[in-house]
């Protein structure tokens, strides 16, 4: 680790040493939207980390999921990869059943997407993705108590344009996206992106040779804009994904008729199908007097199917998960009015509507003599059902006012009442859990609020001082429960402040950004693994007392030359439990542990080179992450231990001088690192672990027709 962070710093130091004599252009100002108006990332008194479509294809990010380990402190793992928990500064969860909701609001041009089987979002025809770190309750809303990510896709072009890129990689991977940008008039512009991606998985059944941890995904997105005055703009965005493939929940680690990673042995073949839709129609509207008004209207589905699960991880036929079901639809409405910005303070102010309608089930079966050999060789089953009705609406305002030219205050204000309605029953003939139903419902207000204070020392530097509250909405823990009365549980407050350090130096040729952070949750809402009898496990969320993250990220820029550009990140965070009193069962209190997916250092640092010949240019990429071991249950127990990990990828490839087209080849995984990224243990108490991908690669061919960039 110590070796990581002298070769980080060597190379930052280097970058001072060369940009001080460099003579070539600065960076681009890099535009956000994280406070509901376009503003240069530096002028934001936010920790953000904006990921750029350049960046996407840097790192070869298909989705979200692969952006983690080069943004500091995001961590994004799970055993289930339909269901994937997302986590900003050690505090991480996933929306695992439709009584529960996750810590981060993914957001798709303005539209929150809501379930975790649709926020690991594709980056097919992305313009540029904002990684929000901290609370984000003012404008972002309930349930971004770790952070928001905020997703924009790439409007139509104003000029015929068209591409093709394919890829052909090891591991049996074939996958083609085409996009077309096609303006059908003056005012009116429209575009239409394909993709379809198909991959072997890395892990073998020795016993049916099934392969499991495939991919068979499509993807399309839909965008027009129109012109409807000069002062008026509508847009549409419409996107649909889905994959259907075999997935892998995890290895048993003590099964000897498959002792090796990326093998197993199993008596069921599980089979997962997972969609994701949605729409999102923007008008604006510019009145004379400088204000503008917005109207998002949204629309958002996803669905989750996962079937045939050998949860005994074995050839025996002990336990299995036959199915699980979710179906999730919203619809959403925000109205928003922006001020011009005045000589010393700007504002915007609005309304927001969510409806929210999820429909899930689940059915497991177990071998009763597998739990008991005084139990007779028969086969009895568990299922529950759930409906889950919420409404939400809020009113919200935020602003800067400049008290004097170089210091700032930015202050905002939002209001939430939301209310829920909740059925559920469960039959459970094992004898593991419970049977009975629950009918209830709960309604809640919310009051969240931040304020800071930025200094501009100069055009190109500023501090600021943060503070932020906000809050997760309370909810039912509606899954494989052995006790009716636990179902429920209440909200999660934050507090958190943050101190923030951005500037650009040596004419625009190192972009230096840094925060350091401490965040309080109370009455935090947390999964564990609770033991049953028979030594397995069952999942269960409870309030804990209070949880303290504290840390801080490091983000560095530089650019050498025209030619080479170096960038570095480091993320440190120290998440504790204060309280956790009966966090494993009456009288054995869990304050002092470590929440779940909290590493303690997150690092990566690579290069980017572009060099002229043959009437183009050579370009190279490589980069190195690394992350600490990290807990992915509560309890700290040896076995929920992860171990760390390090990554290092690399790219290279020929682009002519007219971008007509390029071809390149990839690597991830260079070194073949095998890590175990997620160990846990079955609610039959198997022991069980997800490894990383090894060594893939593959050759890219892209072409160009027209105005088009990709």
């Amino acid at each position: 680790m110590k070796r990581f962070m002298l070769l980080t710093t060597s190379l930052i130091c280097s970058g001072f040493a060369i940009n001080a004599q460099a003579q070539t252009a600065g960076f681009d100002e890099i535009i956000v939207t994280s406070q509901k108006r376009s503003q240069s990332v530096q002028d934001v008194p936010l920790a953000i980390s904006v990921v750029s479509a350049g960046d996407i294809e840097r790192v070869q990010a298909a989705t979200i999921q692969d952006l983690q380990y080069s943004t500091p402190n995001v961590t994004i793992q799970g055993q289930d990869p339909t269901n994937l928990a997302f986590g900003v500064r050690g505090i991480a969860d996933r929306s695992r059943n439709p009584g529960y909701e996750n810590r981060i609001g993914v957001y798709i041009d303005g539209v929150w997407v809501g379930r975790s089987v649709g926020a690991n979002a594709l980056t097919l025809d992305v313009e540029n993705i904002e990684i929000l770190r901290g609370p984000q309750g003012t404008l972002f809303g309930k349930n971004t108590v770790s952070g928001a990510i905020n997703i924009t896709t790439r409007k139509p072009s104003e000029e015929f344009g068209a591409f093709a890129r394919g890829q052909l990689g090891n591991y049996g991977l074939v996958s083609g996206t085409a996009g077309i940008d096609l303006p059908v008039s003056d005012s009116l512009r429209t575009k239409l992106t394909l993709s379809k991606r198909e991959r072997d998985g890395f892990t073998n059944d020795v016993a049916t040779d099934v392969n499991y941890g495939n991919t068979d995904e499509f993807a399309a997105r839909f965008g027009a804009e129109l012109d409807v005055s000069p002062s008026t703009t509508a847009s549409l965005a419409v996107d649909f994904s889905e994959n259907d493939f075999k997935p892998l929940i995890a290895e048993s680690t003590a099964d000897a008729a498959a002792p090796e990673i990326y093998e197993v042995s199993l008596d069921a073949v599980g089979q997962a199908y997972t969609r994701s839709q949605g729409a999102a129609l923007t008008v604006t509207h510019a009145f004379d007097n400088g204000y503008e008004l917005t109207s998002i209207t949204g629309l958002r589905s996803t669905t989750r199917k996962v079937t045939d699960v050998d949860e005994d991880y074995s050839s025996f036929p002990a336990a299995t998960t036959d199915f699980v079901t979710e179906q999730a639809d919203n619809i959403s409405q925000e109205f928003r009015i922006a001020s011009p910005e005045f000589d010393r303070f700007d504002y915007v102010a609005g309304l927001y509507y969510l409806n929210q309608d999820i429909e899930g089930s689940a059915q497991a079966r177990a071998l009763l003599a597998a739990l008991n050999p005084a139990f007779p060789a028969i086969y009895r089953s568990v299922t529950h059902e759930e409906t889950l009705e919420a409404e939400t609406i809020a009113a919200f305002i935020h602003g800067n006012y400049d008290l004097t030219d170089q210091l700032q205050m930015t202050a905002g204000l939002r209001y939430t009442d939301e209310s829920k309605d909740f059925d559920y029953v469960i039959d459970d003939r094992i004898g593991l859990f419970t049977s009975g139903s629950l009918v209830d419902s709960r309604s809640e207000s919310d009051l969240s609020y931040s304020a800071s204070l930025n200094w501009f020392a100069t055009d190109d530097i500023m501090t600021y001082a943060r503070y932020s509250k906000a809050f997760k909405s309370g909810g039912w823990n509606a899954d494989f429960i052995a006790n009716i009365e636990a179902l429920p549980f209440d909200d999660e407050k934050v507090d958190a402040f943050e101190l923030g350090y951005k500037a650009t130096l040596f004419d625009s040729r190192l972009r230096l950004n840094a925060a350091a952070f401490l965040q309080k949750h109370k009455d935090f809402q947390v999964f564990s693994f609770a033991q049953l009898a028979n030594g397995g496990t069952q999942l269960t969320v409870t309030n804990a007392g209070e949880v303290t993250s504290k840390g801080f990220e490091i983000d560095a820029n530089i650019i050498v030359n025209e030619n080479l550009r170096l960038f570095a990140n480091w993320g440190y965070t120290d998440a504790e439990f204060d309280e956790f009193k009966d966090g494993g069962g009456p009288g054995v209190d869990f304050d002092g542990n470590v929440p779940s997916e909290a590493p303690k250092n997150s690092l990566s640092f690579g290069a980017d080179l572009n060099y002229p010949v043959a009437n183009g240019e050579f370009v190279a990429q490589a980069d190195f992450s690394y992350r600490d071991e990290y807990f992915s249950n509560p309890n700290n127990e040896a076995v929920n231990l992860n171990e760390s990990a390090s990554f290092l990828n690399g790219r290279i490839g020929y682009e002519p001088n007219n971008n007509a087209w390029g071809v390149y080849l990839w690597g991830k995984n260079l070194t073949d690192e095998v890590t175990q990224l997620y160990n846990s243990r079955s609610f039959l108490g198997v022991p069980r672990s997800t490894y990383s991908d090894p060594l893939t690669y593959g050759v890219e061919l892209r072409v160009n027709f027209g105005s088009a960039k990709n």
